[in-house]
């Protein structure tokens, strides 16, 4: 799964930029700290994994605090690069999804810090917060090929399939931890529309971040 997400943030943000590139970016003093830290979080979480995997777990968990920081880092930056995109492009919607993101993020990121001795627990709260921060990735892709947003609903419930048939064929059953995860995102998918694409909502991220243009 570490792969699949490093895969999906190169083909979305890369790939965007090579064929239609992107329109109006915020500037780099902005967006490129915040392309570091992403790419730092999923960087960091394939080779924790892979730790684990090779039974490295003191160094496992020595960089494990590291994710504090980084953690961190990532929202403030997502802030900031999604405060300037409202002001340029006035789209009150993708700031409502960027704040369910950072929000899901944060949440699940904060019960996997409370669950390190609950191993099969924790390793699923990690992975569940790691795909919350896909969707601008995957919007991308969507946009790339030309297809309706809304598309990109599909990329998401494909990211909690994986995680569903691991635990149906080493568990027998689905780990709750995995339910969380997905039931988390499901939330914020079905919330999304009413939510993000209400007048209400439009008017007050206006008063918040200010008037777009």
């Amino acid at each position: 799964m570490g792969v699949v997400l490093l895969a999906l943030i190169f083909v979305g943000f890369g790939g965007r930029a090579l064929t239609r590139g992107e329109e109006l970016p915020p500037t780099p003093s902005v967006l490129y700290p915040h392309i570091a830290c992403i790419g730092a979080w999923y960087l960091l979480f394939l080779l924790q994994a892979w730790l684990i995997g090779r039974q490295r777990r003191p160094l496992h968990k020595l960089l494990g605090y590291a994710t504090v920081p980084l953690a961190v880092a990532l929202v403030w930056t997502s802030v900031l690069v999604m405060a300037e995109n409202y002001r340029i492009k006035g789209d009150a919607p993708l700031v409502f999804f960027n704040v369910l993101n950072l929000s899901q993020f944060v949440g699940l990121y904060t019960a996997a810090l409370f669950s390190l001795k609950k191993l099969a627990l924790h390793k699923r709260l990690m992975l569940y917060a790691s795909v919350t921060m896909m969707p601008p990735a995957l919007v991308r892709i969507i946009q790339a090929v030309s297809l309706p947003e809304p598309v990109t609903v599909l990329l998401i419930v494909g990211l909690w399939i994986p995680g569903i048939v691991h635990d149906r064929k080493t568990l027998g059953r689905v780990h709750r931890g995995t339910w969380i995860g997905v039931g988390v995102i499901a939330v914020g998918v079905a919330l999304g529309g009413p939510i993000g694409f209400s007048d209400w909502w439009a008017e007050l991220v206006e008063s918040w971040i200010g008037r777009a243009g």
